[in-house]
């Protein structure tokens, strides 16, 4: 499939139930967009029939259409493709899901964001949903996966396929199970259209305790399934929150999404205090030991390499979740607007790139700190994931957020020079200290690097 109606297709990102989800570039322009394309599964055709899935596809870019949410995908265009129904949306590089690392096994564990990130992220939810449940809409498929995020790392609500409109019925077959296992609120599983507003709080409330923990909570929430023995960032009065908000019964959970947020907001204050106090008595944690470099590891690979299939784990050396085996002991010297690593004998932008920009504009952005002589030096590249991983430490908790950064801490996603595929290269997450690949045409910062020239290089190319 070239194109589906006036739109160039790039690329399958995904197919669900109902329809499936391609890359495709607006005329002229080029925009890079996404376009949902009816395409239900034969099992739900037949569950269901054609025709309430074509009502339920309407109903979502009626939805989407109507609403103007910053925390709310929004369409901007439909039409039809033969017989089959589309809409366009917005195209965002990354979800929830993926910045967690959720795979198809739900129940495997998942990296934890820092605190104040996972709070935001909940918050920002609870806004777009606060404006849903105003506009009388229940979602019931709140899910890491179906919360977009922008370059500017807001949350976009989006799947409203499985969204209920207040006095309509959308679940037409009692063998239609509704929302995601796990995330679905108990009286959602029982009865589908009976689910309110508070559903999707049930919902944010396993995605946020997830985000804390790295885990699927638990009922009851008891002894270890407490958030408080899963973080040290987490108290009492977080283990409070979480009972209220995966109470099985609605009635016990937050009456609404406006005040759920509060809420959170009020915890985080408190983190905050909590936080100041135990950096001014304790100072911060230090990392955990690393092993001593073996043969070759002293040194970190500085050729890029296209690096995919089963074994791109090990040949990356990372663990199941995408982080680094061992975060390797740094020696880190500021100099003026670069830092030296002393330990590995690479010298760093500070800062890096002003703005995200695409893979391509990464190269060019390099090349022209080298033709310029960027401190002083016209050797500047891309690093490769072996020198990202020189300069990244697990993600903090706590204390460890003590810690004065010694590198601009909004640039926390940089590219690497290492391809995954002909349209993907891999890159870094500094802040979960975990890596990911991309879409070239997505955008990331970039954090040149140089080797540093030693008296032992100099007296060999004297020799």
């Amino acid at each position: 499939m070239k194109r589906i109606g006036k739109y160039e297709v790039l690329g399958l990102l995904g197919k669900g139930g109902m329809g499936a989800v391609y890359k495709v570039a607006m005329p002229v322009t080029g925009k890079i967009m996404a376009l949902k394309l009816l395409a239900p599964s034969p099992f739900l055709t037949a569950l269901v029939g054609r025709g309430v899935i074509e009502r339920q596809f309407l109903a979502e870019a009626h939805t989407l259409g109507g609403l103007n949410h910053p925390h709310v995908a929004s369409v901007w265009d439909f039409g039809r493709a033969g017989r089959r129904p589309f809409f366009l949306m917005e195209y965002y590089c990354r979800d929830l899901g993926q910045v967690i690392g959720e795979s198809a096994e739900v129940e495997a564990p998942t990296r934890r964001l820092p605190l104040p990130r996972a709070a935001a992220y909940a918050a920002q939810t609870l806004e777009g949903l606060a404006r849903l449940h105003h506009a009388g809409i229940v979602h019931r498929d709140i899910k890491p996966f179906n919360l977009l995020l922008t370059d500017e790392d807001q949350v976009k609500i989006t799947d409203f396929g499985l969204s209920r409109v207040r006095g309509e019925s959308l679940a037409a077959s009692p063998g239609l199970k509704v929302g995601s296992p796990y995330y679905a609120a108990p009286e959602q599983e029982d009865d589908p259209d009976s689910a309110g507003p508070r559903a999707d709080l049930y919902s944010v409330g396993v995605t946020l305790y997830r985000m804390l923990t790295g885990k699927l909570p638990e009922w009851p929430l008891t002894g270890d399934a407490l958030p408080s023995a899963q973080s040290r960032d987490l108290d009492g009065a977080w283990d409070d929150f979480f009972l209220r908000a995966l109470s099985p019964r609605p009635l016990e959970r937050h009456r609404d999404a406006q005040g759920m947020a509060a809420e959170i907001g009020v915890l985080l204050q408190e983190w905050k205090k909590r936080l100041e106090n135990a950096c001014r008595l304790e100072g911060a944690d230090d990392p955990p030991p690393c092993p001593v470099p073996g043969p070759g590891m002293d040194r970190a690979r500085t050729t890029p390499l296209k690096i995919s299939g089963k074994n791109a784990r090990e040949v990356l050396g990372l663990d199941g979740l995408w982080r680094p085996l061992c975060y390797m002991p740094q020696s880190l010297v500021q100099r003026t607007g670069t830092v030296a690593d002393e330990a590995s004998g690479l010298e760093w932008q500070t800062g890096g790139s002003r703005y995200r920009i695409t893979w391509w504009e990464a190269h060019e952005y390099v090349a022209d700190l080298s033709a310029t002589g960027f401190a002083g030096a016209r050797d500047w590249r891309l690093p490769t994931v072996a020198e990202l991983a020189r300069i990244m430490t697990p993600p903090p908790e706590f204390t460890g957020h003590c810690l004065n950064p010694v590198f601009d801490g909004e640039q926390r996603l940089l590219w690497s020079a290492d391809r995954r595929a002909f349209t993907q290269a891999w890159f870094a997450d500094v802040e979960q200290g975990a890596f990911a690949w991309a879409d070239m045409t997505c955008r990331r910062h970039v954090r040149a690097v140089r080797t540093m020239v030693t008296a032992d290089d100099e007296g060999g190319k004297r020799g």
